[in-house]
């Protein structure tokens, strides 16, 4: 029965040790838009690379971008020859960034000494002061231990162009958005859900300014 109990442990803590991490995402956001666009009409999603459009992984964002332009009020669109906009999917992870980071090591330094007054009284009953001094361990910072970390850059970028402009030398923008985030993720898969939701957090938002927000996150990071 006692082997049974321990067993169960172990897998208790490789469940623990094996979940994602419950984290946070920083994020900012930029979004450009002609004063005339609005939410609404009919989209489709394609990728702007066209090296990603038989890709599985774009296809996985393609619907949750869709999702979230339906909610904004969009309508999907069967192909580009029926749709108003379409709009453009691009996703990229730099090579990473290192740094070095220093954390302190705090320890015993030595022996302070501490010293006490203590009142006693003679033969004659008169109080008398008596310091006592006692050795005690101090305790400080003995040295740093150093851990050199990669620090990796995501981009999110959605642009929406008028769907008859596909066709032309030059694309007619109407949106321009961009999310970026950094950290020690270097998968976009991981990052992604959380990207989208800054993106599209008070979409359209004011008109090329800046938000910097903080997204709850479920990262399974190495």
């Amino acid at each position: 029965m006692k082997f049974i109990r321990f067993c169960s442990l172990l897998v208790i803590v490789n469940l623990v040790a094996c979940s994602p991490l419950q984290t946070y995402l920083k994020t900012d956001t930029t979004a450009f838009y002609t004063q005339s666009f609005e939410s609404k009409g009919s989209i489709v999603v394609l990728s702007g690379d066209i090296n990603l459009n038989n890709s599985l992984e774009f296809d996985a964002y393609k619907q949750k971008v869709q999702a979230k332009l339906l909610t904004e009020g969009f309508s999907l669109a069967v192909d580009i020859g029926s749709a108003d906009y379409a709009a453009m999917l691009l996703y990229a992870v730099d090579d990473g960034k290192q740094s070095v980071v220093y954390t302190p090591i705090y320890g015993r330094t030595g022996r302070i000494i501490n010293s006490y007054s203590d009142i006693a009284y003679n033969e004659d009953g008169k109080a008398v002061y008596i310091r006592t001094n006692h050795l005690s361990p101090s305790f400080g910072v003995v040295g740093a231990s150093k851990q050199t970390k990669t620090n990796y850059r995501h981009t999110l970028a959605l642009d929406i162009v008028t769907a008859d402009s596909l066709n032309q030398d030059q694309m007619k923008k109407v949106f321009e958005g961009r999310t970026i985030s950094k950290g020690k993720c270097s998968m976009m898969v991981e990052v992604f859900d959380e990207m989208l939701e800054a993106m599209f957090t008070d979409f359209l938002g004011e008109n090329g300014r800046n938000r910097s927000q903080t997204i709850e996150a479920t990262m399974n990071c190495p």
